[in-house]
């Protein structure tokens, strides 16, 4: 079983673009992840989620249910790198909603691709 549960907040605004043919969205942002006094920081990718950066912004507080995938590849160097990324298909906005009352309600809001 490959699943991940993670909650934290955006290191910075979500970049989101369309790639392929047919076209897709593909969004992509840096998850922080507080673990005792220590922050772990994660890259995600979402795909068909082109709606994400209307809602989230640097600083907003999400959980994200996905799949890791490794990535191998070698610099014009010649050195070999890695990187481990989450594949995210559930967004859940933690942060309350713009324009609520001050209930301090998180949004709720679930996304699924």
């Amino acid at each position: 079983m490959n699943q991940t549960v993670l909650t934290g907040h955006l290191t910075a605004d979500v970049e989101t673009r369309t790639v392929g043919q047919p076209a897709k969205h593909l969004s992509k942002f840096t998850l922080a992840v507080q673990q005792r006094e220590q922050a772990h920081f994660f890259p995600v990718v979402v795909w068909n989620m082109e709606h994400l950066s209307d809602h989230l912004r640097k600083g907003s507080r999400v959980a994200i249910v996905g799949n890791l995938r490794q990535e191998n590849w070698t610099t014009k160097a010649g050195e070999k790198r890695q990187q481990v990324t989450v594949v995210a298909y559930q967004v859940e906005f933690l942060d309350k909603r713009s324009g609520e009352s001050g209930d301090g309600k998180p949004g709720g809001r679930v996304v699924a691709a």
